[in-house]
């Protein structure tokens, strides 16, 4: 079945499937849940009964989540993507072969290219990957991330829809823009992977399809990469964030973007200064502004809704106190903390926990 992307305004979020793929991964390798779920600042379980009518997820929770796997399994793919360990440095590995590429074809077959090297030295009859099929009737090709040497019976829709759409960010991200995609098939055929989906790859998707794929012309191919290793770098140390988030921060100008990436990598430490972000993103301090500005914001605006979203994520957190929130938050003076924090949320720090049921 097609239907028409939707063209509504997007949240960052990610559709609860997704999250509770990952959280049956924790209980299926032995670790509680419900652990996790408070490191990652999330005071209820989407597991159980109770909240099985939630649809999604705030990204920087998925993300938050996603990385803690990564850690705790020292596997960056935890046996979702392949049925075989990656140790962690995997995947840098895997971009620097692909960032000194010329076009997104020579990409994408470079890919393909690694993730087989990869897994020959795990068996002696592995099937080769066969990244790009084209249509030759209608000018389209269709790009395929699957493994074919995954055992029967792993497929999970939402799990592989997922991954999908990490693959076509980090794929528009070499390219510096959105693929423009065709359609997006689905192997799944659950109705709702439609209203999940269209909205994050912006383009009808095809359900009930042999296999997990991307469709778009065969002239996009020709897409120049316009990432070097300066860049990749920076990519990196925010991901998985641009692999996940639905806001459209692949494209060079939206610098607002790739400062709330960064500030989300930090999350839990100093916030950066104008002068690291600028550094980071190399360029000065002024051009920095120069560019926030020209998209109707500013550095400061963008730290103080970060330092909003920062606090109410911490003061979730039961163990912490007020005062400690306050130091983590920058806060040298608590009552500094308690102005700001009623000024973005209308209550002070004390009525807010009140209101979780939580002490001081």
């Amino acid at each position: 079945m097609t239907r028409t992307a939707s063209k509504q305004p997007l949240k960052d979020s990610m559709p609860m499937k997704a999250f509770r793929s990952l959280l049956r991964v924790v209980a299926n390798h032995g670790y509680s849940v419900d652990e996790v779920l408070e490191t990652i600042g999330l005071q209820y379980n989407p597991l159980l009964p109770e909240y099985q009518h939630l649809t999604d997820i705030p990204t920087r929770l998925y993300s938050k989540l996603y990385r803690q796997l990564m850690i705790m399994l020292q596997d960056e793919a935890f046996g979702m993507m392949t049925p075989d360990r990656a140790p962690p440095g995997t995947f840098r590995m895997m971009c620097l072969f692909i960032v000194h590429c010329r076009t997104l074809q020579q990409a994408i077959e470079r890919y393909a290219e690694f993730l087989d090297y990869f897994d020959q030295f795990r068996s002696s009859t592995v099937r080769r990957r066969q990244p790009i099929s084209e249509l030759n009737d209608k000018g389209l090709a269709r790009l395929r991330f699957d493994n074919p040497n995954m055992p029967a019976g792993t497929d999970n829709p939402a799990s592989e829809a997922s991954t999908l759409y990490m693959m076509y960010r980090l794929f528009s991200w070499f390219v510096g823009q959105n693929l423009p995609l065709h359609s997006v098939q689905l192997v799944g055929g659950d109705q709702r992977l439609i209203s999940e989906y269209e909205p994050l790859f912006d383009a009808p998707i095809e359900l009930n399809q042999p296999e997990y794929t991307l469709t778009l012309t065969k002239d996009s191919l020709a897409m120049p990469l316009v990432q070097t290793e300066s860049t990749l770098h920076e990519f990196l140390r925010t991901a998985p964030y641009p692999l996940i988030s639905r806001r459209k921060t692949l494209n060079a100008g939206e610098y607002q973007e790739k400062v709330k990436a960064i500030f989300a990598h930090e999350l839990g430490s100093e916030i950066p200064s104008a002068q690291v972000i600028a550094d980071h993103l190399n360029m000065s301090v002024r051009t920095l502004h120069r560019h926030l500005q020209k998209e109707g914001t500013s550095y400061q605006q963008l730290k103080d809704d970060f330092r909003k979203d920062a606090a109410v994520t911490y003061m979730n957190r039961r163990e912490l106190s007020i005062n400690a929130i306050a130091l983590l938050m920058g806060f040298q003076d608590s009552s500094a903390f308690h102005r700001s924090f009623k000024k973005w949320t209308g209550m002070s720090p004390g009525q807010y926990r009140q209101q979780l049921g939580t002490p001081s």
